[in-house]
């Protein structure tokens, strides 16, 4: 998603332009210069908004559980509930080149070792993301299974199951 900010903003209103934007480690390259020094500040009140975006969304592929805790936490993140959403982030990209980015900036960002277990988690994230995915997008039933899910509560109600159902085959640890 390309979202640029202009004119003088407040550092909450930047954060709620971030927290819209599906890849959090792109969000640098949208902070105008006039905000320069104060990505870490603005990036602490966005990723909340992002995390419970991207929970609403059926984005977030952590287990159920995870979510849970997250909720009750005001969706801030502990450091292995941020490994497992890094990984999230990770399993959710096909691209080669933005992969290895990602690699680059959570080596840089929290180590070697953190970055070894973010990526050891993607194989299971991975998996629940194709399946949910296959699940509701591509069985030939229905060409546009997305407006029934969203119209129907029968249908929304077996999408949430599918989707909360391949979700607890991802670790909670």
């Amino acid at each position: 998603m390309t979202l640029c900010v202009y004119g003088h903003m407040n550092i909450k209103d930047l954060a709620k332009t971030l927290s819209q934007i599906d890849e959090p480690d792109e969000w640098a390259k949208h902070i105008p210069s006039l905000y320069s020094g104060t990505n870490k500040a603005v990036f602490e009140l966005a990723e909340p908004l992002w995390v419970q975006r991207m929970i609403k969304q059926n984005k977030l592929y952590v287990h159920p559980n995870v979510i849970e805790q997250l909720k009750t936490q005001s969706f801030i993140s502990t450091d292995l509930q941020n490994r497992m959403i890094w990984a999230s982030i990770l399993a959710s990209n096909n691209d080669k080149n933005r992969k290895a980015t990602i690699k680059k900036l959570v080596k840089k960002k929290y180590g070697l070792d953190w970055w070894e277990d973010v990526y050891g988690r993607t194989r299971k994230m991975w998996i629940a993301k194709e399946r949910i995915h296959k699940k509701l997008n591509g069985n030939g039933v229905c060409m546009n299974m997305n407006t029934l899910i969203n119209n129907t509560n029968l249908f929304s109600n077996a999408a949430l199951s599918e989707i909360e159902s391949a979700l607890k085959e991802v670790p909670e640890t």
